[in-house]
């Protein structure tokens, strides 16, 4: 591969570790000014250009030197003049004036026709500290224009061509801040980016020699465009949305992010229309640039989709072990208590922002919660690269189960025939001999032969009903009695051992069993069969005579059963006591059996499924009996009447999109009227999925020139859904938005997650709907940028939602109609907090009578009759409700 494809400047793993970047890009400064001069700054804010740059200093962004030390250790040494690649889990990202311009704003063409008087080593006498020492302190004096300017100067030296505090201010700058009109004509985005990449080629000379290097230039953009092409750092160090309040992240969590990044979103490129969008714009090509034939592979296996974990990258030169001064934990590379720098009295060295000094103790976090947040990717990541298993692995456990289990099919097939058949000849011969019985005994033969149970008849008999065989009857008369007396007693015998019987059940059971603790190997799967074949050859040890002897011994011919037949008396004065085979074997404190019923109110209170699948009778008896009328109720979208009652309760009835917004509607209810402790939640109906999937079409068709349409900006800002609405914001007063959805005769239901930028979708089968769901993933973050303020869209990124689905039991559903019922019901959990297999098919009948209860009650209730009479319809709606 040598001379295909650029090499590694180090290798992987062998990344060094230094103490410190002496950055020159301080927010210091800023501050500084903005508390000296807070109007002027404040003026200087609302400037197209310059005022999203101070929009760093607004949100309080840290530098990471940790972050950009890491890649600048991962460059690709390529012979492009103007833009870096660097590597991260082997999968290729260019830094060009494209990201640059992206990232920044500021302006990359140079305006020929303007004259700049642009002359070199023009410098003046005045630096950073000057300012800081002197200037801010004279400048009470000046004109309000001139206090404007200085501002200017000290954010283009200060932040945008960041220079050592020490070094002084050009002629240039100085002369631009004058005229505002030029000031903000000049490219200032060409400027600082051949800055920036002049000090990280510097940086990178040696590197795996130093300890600490001087890092010029605007590297707050570099960060930023860090965090933006791998947003699991931009999450793990700030909040991705503006990039407000950040935490220190170490070496060791960049390494263990990357060792387990596997299949997350990374946007090798990045333009000002989007992510991956754009790769080479005409624009940004610079007339002095190289060619290099290694990075147009590169780009070419990227537009294949090439696998980078595969791909093996060669190293430009291996760095010798140095060992440093300080271990990483006696040092703080991040900005965070932001201490203006110390003059250094010798010229060589430069300050830092902040000073590296040993810690002193933990300072405040502005943003506590990225910390938890950083802790939770990082299980995430850990969790899902270790959850992967080979394809070839997963071919082969398919075809193991498969085999086996066709196995097993035929063995239990086999098995069970045989059976059948023994049994048959058993009971023909069991029959033959009976019938060669004369006498009493023939006639009781016939009884009892008559009363054994057959293969036909049903396993769930109980066991006291067979063991609680009358005697004989007492109506044979005298004869027949003296007929039995004159008969040898028969000998008594023990019960007979209770013979193993075959239940597949139970063989499934074992099968499962070994299933899961067996990985690949086959000599267990036979061992397995072996065995289940040798037991389940059970042979019936008694010989029919012998079976018949047993079962019909153990009862006396003379037993007497007081009150039974007044002709049957007793020898003695006193009745006998009546003594059945049972009698030995019944406990001391033997008590009659008693049933508990399950389904009193006390008794179900405090089980886990109580509310989501359990009515009271009383209550019940009042949806009975309103179901017998032919009254309608009003329930938000939906009207309540038997009919639909019907169908919900119906145990093979497809729910439709009545009773669907029905439930949606209640729910929301329960949230804005706190009812339910979750309140930042937005719950949709089915006609949103009707827009969504229309929009969809429209986006396709033209993605550039593609608008949020009205509709779905008023479903956005709360006001559709027209019943239930809650004019609560999404991603603003909303963080979670629940929205069921018919994927062709079968219902499913999703929760939309705006903090996280995630949808996770519940489906009771437990499948996967990519293309179902792909429209609420790429148009719903382009619906909470539309909504936004105009102040605050631009500084929100487009950026498609990633999905996911919730784990499900199996065997869920076999009805083929509850999908329904599991699509609200897994809301309502996923809403309170509840887990999924608290709804299964044992309770899913109990889970239809309550959502009819509930949609019942709801029609009923007063404070939401009130609120249903103050409905005002909205004021343009274009598609009817379709029925699905």
């Amino acid at each position: 591969m040598a001379y295909q494809f650029p090499k590694r400047i180090l290798e992987e793993g062998a990344e060094t570790q230094i103490d410190k970047i002496n950055n020159t890009c301080r927010r210091t400064i800023l501050e500084t000014v903005k508390g000296v001069l807070k109007d002027e700054y404040e003026e200087v804010l609302k400037d197209p250009v310059f005022g999203p740059i101070l929009a760093i200093v607004e949100n309080k962004l840290i530098y990471s030197g940790k972050i950009i030390h890491s890649f600048i250790c991962k460059q690709l040494k390529v012979s492009k003049l103007h833009e870096l690649w660097f590597l991260f889990a082997k999968r290729p990202l260019r830094f060009s004036m494209q990201e640059f311009h992206a990232v920044t704003g500021l302006k990359f063409k140079d305006e020929q026709e303007i004259d700049f008087i642009n002359r070199k080593d023009d410098k003046g006498k005045i630096n950073l500290f000057s300012v800081r020492d002197e200037l801010l302190k004279e400048c009470k004096e000046w004109t309000y224009v001139d206090r404007v300017r200085l501002v200017y100067l000290c954010i283009i030296h200060g932040f945008i061509m960041a220079k050592d505090w020490k070094v002084s201010i050009p002629q240039e700058y100085i002369r631009l801040v004058m005229d505002f009109d030029k000031l903000r004509m000049y490219p200032w985005g060409l400027r600082a980016y051949d800055e920036l990449l002049a000090s990280i080629f510097r940086a990178r000379k040696d590197l795996h020699l130093k300890n600490s290097y001087v890092l010029d230039g605007f590297s707050y953009a570099f960060q930023i465009w860090i965090m933006e092409a791998v947003p699991d750092i931009g999450t793990m160090v700030a909040r991705c949305r503006n990039w407000k309040g950040s935490r220190k992240v170490s070496y060791q969590d960049i390494s263990s992010l990357e060792s387990h990044f596997d299949k997350e979103e990374l946007f090798p490129f990045i333009s000002n229309t989007g992510n991956n969008d754009v790769v080479d714009d005409a624009v940004f090509i610079r007339e002095d640039e190289k060619k290099d034939e290694r990075v147009g592979r590169i780009v070419a296996l990227m537009n294949a989709k090439q696998d980078w974990n595969q791909f093996a990258w060669e190293v430009e030169a291996l760095p010798r072990n140095v060992e440093l001064s300080d271990s990483e934990e006696d040092v703080e590379v991040e900005d965070v208590t932001e201490e203006p720098p110390v003059i250094a009295e010798e010229p060589t060295v430069v300050a830092e922002e902040p000073i590296v000094v040993t810690k002193r103790g933990k300072h405040k976090l502005i943003d506590p919660g990225v910390e938890s947040r950083k802790k939770q990717l990082l299980c995430q990541r850990t969790a899902e690269h270790n959850s992967g298993v080979s394809g070839d692995l997963k071919t082969f456990i398919e075809g193991l189960f498969t085999s086996s289990f066709n196995s097993l099919k035929e063995l239990v097939q086999k098995d069970i025939q045989e059976r059948f058949e023994k049994v048959h000849n058993e009971i023909a011969q069991l029959k033959e001999t009976m019938s060669q019985v004369t006498g009493p005994s023939h006639t009781e033969g016939k009884t009892r032969a008559s009363e054994i149970s057959g293969p036909s008849q049903s396993e769930g008999k109980d066991q006291d009903k067979s063991s609680q065989s009358p005697g004989p009857s007492a109506a044979k008369g005298k004869a027949n009695g003296k007929a039995a007396e004159s008969l040898p007693p028969p000998a008594v015998h023990r019960s007979p051992r209770p013979v193993r019987k075959f239940d597949t059940a139970v063989i499934w059971l074992y099968f499962v069993m070994w299933h899961n603790d067996v990985q690949n190997s086959e000599d267990d799967m036979m061992d397995f069969l072996k065995n289940l074949s040798q037991s389940s050859n059970i042979k019936v040890e008694m010989e029919t005579q012998e079976y018949l002897q047993d079962a019909m011994g153990n009862l006396s011919q003379s037993s007497y059963v007081k009150g039974f037949d007044p002709s049957q008396k007793l020898n003695g004065e006193e009745p006998a006591e009546c003594v059945t085979p049972l009698t030995s074997f019944k406990p001391a404190d033997w008590r009659p059996p008693t049933l508990k019923d399950i389904d009193l109110h006390e008794d179900r209170v405090n089980d886990s499924d109580y509310s989501l699948a359990f009515v009271p009778e009383d209550s019940w008896a009042k949806l009975i009996k309103w179901s017998s009328t032919s009254m309608q109720l009003k329930i938000g979208p939906s009207m309540f009447t038997s009919e639909l009652a019907a169908r919900v309760m119906g145990p093979t009835e497809w729910l439709l999109n009545n009773e669907i917004d029905a439930m949606m509607y209640l729910f929301t209810k329960r949230t804005s009227l706190r009812r339910w402790e979750p309140t930042k939640v937005a719950l949709m109906t089915c006609m949103f999925n009707n827009q969504m999937k229309n929009s969809f079409e429209e986006f396709r068709k033209d993605k550039k020139k593609f608008k949020v349409s009205e509709l779905l900006h008023q479903y956005g800002i709360g006001e559709l859904p027209a019943h239930g609405r809650t004019r609560l914001m999404w991603d603003l007063d909303v963080t979670r938005m629940y929205v069921p959805l018919n994927v062709g005769k079968h219902w499913i239901s999703m929760c939309v997650n705006f903090v996280s930028r995630s949808i996770e979708v519940f489906d009771c089968e437990g499948l996967k709907y990519n293309k179902e769901v792909e429209p609420f993933a790429i148009l719903i973050p382009r619906i909470v940028k539309a909504v936004k303020s105009s102040k605050n869209r631009q500084q929100v990124k487009v950026k498609q939602y990633t999905v996911s689905y919730a784990p499900m039991p199996y065997l869920l559903n076999n009805s083929s109609s509850d999908c329904g019922v599991y699509a609200l019901k897994h809301i309502e959990c996923h809403l309170l907090g509840l887990d999924f297999s608290l709804v299964n098919d044992n309770n899913i009948r109990e889970a239809r009578q309550k959502i009819a209860y509930d949609v019942w009650e709801a029609a009923n209730d007063p404070v939401l009759i009130s609120r249903m009479a103050q409905y005002t319809p909205p004021k343009t709606i274009t598609n009817p409700l379709v029925e699905l």
